[in-house]
């Protein structure tokens, strides 16, 4: 009888230390099941950051790509046909209004004007002995020693001097202007945006010279999604980076 108790207890015992082992392992799987592993590094950029504060979906101003226009610029052109002589500025340099920048050759022109000159003074000696005669004539016909023929006839030789005089005035005119067109100045003050010729190159008439720009003028014309106009407002400042000018190097320019 006392072995038989003695053996159900080691069988009991036994029994125990076997429930006891397979308990374990299970409860450190469970722990071990309920510990959350750790989420992955997550990257934001500026168009996923939303400040309090501020209307709207969160998102970044629009990035247009445009071109940058002087408001202000003058396209200077040959108003005679000539070699061009001289350029006195280049691209990017600063000059002032009235500032000699191209100068065309002028030899023919100054030739053309003495010749013009000449032909005026010519013309007014002509104009001045037909007066003479004329007023003669009348005085005399006035006093019955002339026929009013020969007054008549005076009056038409006066009138024709009369008329080449003028003619002589305007193509002298026309010469002097033509001699102020072989000199290119600025128009106003500003810098060369753009030289386009060259000592020695034959500049015919309308031909570009130099563009001149005032860069206080400066605007940047760019196109704005439709979807996207409700982002801008008037005044707004807007950061503009130019490609080939100062890498790096931002501007800060109001919009219009």
């Amino acid at each position: 009888m006392k072995a038989s108790l003695g053996l159900a207890s080691l069988c009991a015992v036994s029994i125990l230390a076997a429930c006891g082992g397979a308990d374990k392992p299970q409860a450190a799987r469970e722990a071990q099941g309920t510990q959350k592993a750790e989420p992955a590094a997550l990257s934001l950029g500026r168009e996923d950051i939303w400040v309090a504060g501020r209307s709207g979906a969160a998102a970044t101003a629009p990035v247009l790509t445009g071109a940058i226009q002087a408001e202000r610029r003058a396209d200077l052109r040959a108003e005679v046909g000539s070699v061009v002589q001289r350029v006195l500025r280049d691209n990017g340099e600063p000059v002032k209004r009235g500032e000699l920048l191209v100068k065309l050759d002028d030899a023919a022109i100054r030739d053309a004007l003495l010749s013009a000159e000449e032909a005026l003074r010519a013309a007014e000696r002509s104009f001045e002995g037909a007066e003479r005669t004329f007023q003669r004539l009348k005085s005399l016909q006035a006093q019955g020693m002339s026929s009013v023929q020969a007054m008549e006839d005076a009056e038409v030789r006066r009138n024709l001097a009369q008329s080449e005089q003028v003619a002589a005035k305007a193509r002298v005119a026309t010469a002097r202007q033509q001699l102020e067109r072989t000199e290119v100045r600025a128009p106003f003050d500003g810098i060369v945006a753009s030289r386009k010729v060259s000592s020695g190159d034959t500049a015919t008439m309308g031909k570009e010279l130099v563009q001149v720009i005032d860069p206080a003028s400066l605007r940047m014309e760019a196109l704005v999604p439709a979807e996207r106009v409700g982002e801008l407002r008037v005044g707004q400042a807007v950061k503009v980076r130019v490609q080939g000018v100062e890498p790096g190097q931002r501007y800060t320019v109001r919009e219009g």
